[in-house]
């Protein structure tokens, strides 16, 4: 699973950091098309009351391209994602309003948008409410990595302490080579005790 995430955040990423850049650059184009929209809205919540569009548009495009990056790169994937979200709700609440569309292709297309725009929210929110299955996975690796290091560490100590005790058989054995021919020596060199004769008693 970890490696389909790695494709799919950078996808999903792509299209809040470009729009979010082109956001960024020209935000009047955008701000028109949002204040007819905006303006319901801003009149019944206090803390948007008399707020510029152009303003609201940049703060969007920044959370657009932050988030994204943050979501691409895999850094801060819940937290981005859940800003990611929360910068789609003007989108899914002020635009694409089909209700209101007289044209049969405008409505569709509009629909058509509004269902992929929530869609594509609710993917965020899955990505942002996702269970951290992923955490035990990388614990067990970091103790699989420990125990192979400590293994490696204990292999290399007994095979320090075999050598070491290899070598002492080694001196131990040439002292005792050298002692049994030192003793061979001194034997060899030695006079040789001439045994005392024993009378013999002659019989007549």
């Amino acid at each position: 699973m970890q490696p389909i995430r790695a494709v799919a955040r950078p996808l999903v990423a792509t299209s809040f950091i470009v729009s979010g850049m082109e956001r960024l650059r020209d935000p009047r184009s955008r701000a028109e098309e949002l204040a007819p929209s905006i303006k319901p809205i801003a009149d019944r919540v206090d803390w948007l009351a008399g707020k510029d569009p152009e303003m609201l548009v940049r703060v969007q495009g920044a959370i657009g391209v932050g988030a994204g990056t943050l979501l691409a790169l895999g850094r801060f994937p819940r937290l981005s994602a859940l800003l990611l979200a929360a910068s789609l709700l003007p989108t899914l609440v002020a635009e694409h309003q089909y209700w209101a569309e007289d044209d049969p292709e405008r409505r569709e297309t509009e629909r058509s948008l509004l269902l992929l725009k929530g869609g594509l929210a609710a993917a965020l929110l899955m990505l942002a409410t996702e269970p951290r299955r992923y955490r035990n996975l990388a614990a067990l690796r970091r103790q699989a990595h420990d125990a192979r290091t400590r293994a490696a560490v204990e292999t290399r100590a007994m095979r320090r302490q075999a050598q070491a005790e290899m070598r002492q058989a080694r001196r131990e054995a040439a002292r005792q080579v050298r002692r049994a021919r030192r003793e061979a020596l001194r034997s060899a060199k030695a006079p040789a005790k001439i045994p005392a004769r024993i009378p013999v008693k002659i019989k007549r």
